[in-house]
């Protein structure tokens, strides 16, 4: 299509798109004779009294578009770039360098564990060598230039910031063991919000201007994300975390020229940074609520696993227990298990841990004591505070008896940095999951393939005596005792579980097993104990006077009598 401008009594014509042009840089104003044949015919009217003229020659057309074309640089493009030079100088400084790696890199750890929000903004403002610095700064000009200009000062900010943010989140959550820093998370959202402004925004862009956005930028932020990814020492999660937010950010935001309403972008920006400020804020609260954990394989030959934070490093605890450190060095994590040769209860797995935190440290004493449910076993949840090294610690254990295995999950910090670790303590506790002992699966399908066998029998009895499952126990003795009732093991067996767990009949089941085998030493101390167990101590020294009477000298009842406070000496013995 044609259409003609008459200046004086000179005509000029051009094609439609040449027209469309021209008036969107403000070359061809209101007041112009236009004649376009299929709209006005043979007449030539002013251009304003045509309803094409008046959507393209919209002063928020012009003006977004002169924007671009202006020369110059941007103001806030040569802040960003200065600012960061005179950091980079800066840290030339003797042991600057190292001061602000130290307290200004992403780092999880410090962020998560110590509340060190700040790192997530900083360290985009930070580069390791000139070449880092260099390669960040022309992307950053290249894109911030033009930017600027399209999308408005405001806008930049927020982007760059924004997108700097998201890196860091993803970085610092995706890969929390390494620590970052550099402006690419921010350049890399700034180049996905010129894609993103040229999608939105091509038919208002000068046609000298389109190749500085929308797909024409795609090609190079491809070939520039895939040939970081061929590096090794390049934070990927933050290139990609500053993509999304840099691509998001400017899929709500307006071009400062072109927002049609006033308060739209300002919405947006405020809730961009409310958003920042409140998961930043959390994150200093709370941050190790998102710790991440893996769980602990090297457990499973005990019957259970639990979770530790997935970053930190092994290492060996004042207690000598093998545990985990925080790369800060503020906690240490801990989870052991001890096996007993006689089962026993959670108050004497209390008292265990406590001696073993006062044998290496001065003055502790326990904060509190409480019975929790842990993975539907009863447990003890304990803090306890004593001096090391001359500094006040904190240990949170939970402390569980299951038969024989005494299990313990303890987390110790200094005592004024106690609080913020409480939830990824709840987190770890949480984690634990029991499973049945290797022993017990086996002894469970040699007793399936062999039910009539006495031998597989009593062995499934004493594996669920020593995993704490006491009435299945009694269930798995009393069948051995059925197929072989003159075999002393199976007796033995009832009697323990009877005697160690408390279980009521326990007497009763001794008098029948005194009368069955009265000379079998095995028996007789169990018989002994089971009575002493149901409250009637007497009668149990009285079974042992018995039996030392008709089995003198006998080593398992010497044992079992000075275990009792007997006397040990002879019949006819004189007594000196």
């Amino acid at each position: 299509m044609i259409i003609e401008i008459r200046h004086h009594s000179h005509i000029q014509r051009m094609t439609y798109d040449d027209f469309e042009d021209r008036v969107r840089d403000g070359e061809i104003s209101g007041d112009t004779p236009i004649r376009f044949e299929v709209v006005t015919g043979d007449a030539f009217v002013p251009a304003h009294d045509l309803e094409l003229y008046q959507v393209l020659a919209s002063a928020p057309e012009r003006g977004f578009r002169r924007a671009l074309l202006r020369p110059g640089l941007p103001l806030v493009t040569a802040i960003l770039l200065g600012f960061q030079i005179r950091v980079y100088l800066w840290s030339w400084v003797p042991a600057t360098e190292t001061w602000l790696q130290d307290h200004f890199t992403n780092w999880a750890p410090a962020v998560l564990e110590e509340g060190e929000i700040w790192r997530l903004f900083s360290y985009g403002l930070l580069h390791l060598n000139f070449a880092h610095l260099l390669f960040n700064l022309c992307f950053l000009g290249y894109t911030a230039y033009h930017l600027e200009r399209a999308a408005g000062r405001a806008n930049l900010l927020t982007i760059y910031f924004g997108s700097v943010f998201t890196g860091g989140i993803l970085s610092m959550l995706l890969t929390p063991d390494r620590q970052s820093l550099g402006a690419s998370g921010g350049v890399y959202g700034l180049l996905a919000a010129a894609i993103v402004i040229g999608w939105k925004y091509w038919d208002s862009l000068p046609v000298q201007s389109r190749k500085y956005f929308g797909w024409a930028i795609a090609f190079y932020l491809g070939l520039s994300f895939v040939t970081a990814l061929r590096a090794e020492n390049v934070d990927h999660w933050s290139h990609l975390g500053g993509l999304i937010g840099g691509g998001a950010l400017m899929t709500v935001l307006e071009p400062e020229r072109l927002s049609r309403q006033t308060l739209h972008n300002r919405v947006w920006r405020l809730g961009a940074v409310g958003a920042m400020a409140l998961l930043s804020l959390g994150l200093a609260v709370g941050g190790s609520w998102v710790v991440p954990l893996q769980a602990l394989g090297d457990l499973d030959d005990e019957g259970w696993t639990v979770s530790r934070p997935t970053y930190w490093k092994s290492g060996w605890t004042f207690t000598g227990d093998r545990g985990w450190f925080s790369p800060t060095l503020g906690a240490t994590f801990a989870a052991t298990t001890t096996v007993h040769p006689r089962p026993l209860t959670a108050d004497a797995a209390v008292h265990n841990l406590v001696t073993r935190i006062g044998s290496g440290s001065r003055n502790p004493r326990v904060l509190s004591d409480a019975p929790i449910a842990l993975a539907g076993w009863e447990a003890r949840q304990v803090r306890l505070r004593f001096d090391l090294s001359g500094e006040e610690q904190e240990v949170t254990a939970i402390v569980m008896a299951r038969g024989v295995y005494e299990h313990r999950v303890q987390f110790q910090s200094v005592a004024a940095a106690a609080d913020p670790y409480q939830p990824l303590v709840t987190r770890i506790r949480d984690s634990v999951a029991f499973e049945e002992v290797p022993e017990l699966v086996d002894a469970r399908a040699r007793a399936l393939t062999h039910p009539r066998s006495y031998g597989p029998a009593v062995a499934l009895g004493l594996a669920l005596y020593r995993s704490g499952q006491a009435l299945e126990a009694l269930e798995a003795y009393g069948h051995a005792h059925q197929l072989r009732p003159a075999e002393p093991e199976a007796i033995v067996g009832l009697l323990r579980v009877h005697a160690d767990y408390s279980v009521p009949g326990g007497i009763e089941v001794a008098h029948e097993a005194l009368a069955a085998r009265p000379d079998h030493p095995g028996v007789i101390i169990a018989c002994a104990d089971a009575i002493a167990a149901s409250g009637n101590q007497a009668e149990a020294e009285q079974v042992l006077d018995d039996a030392w009477a008709r089995l003198p000298g006998d080593r398992q009842l010497r044992v079992a009598r000075l275990n009792f406070g007997l006397s040990v000496a002879l019949p006819g013995d004189e007594t000196p």
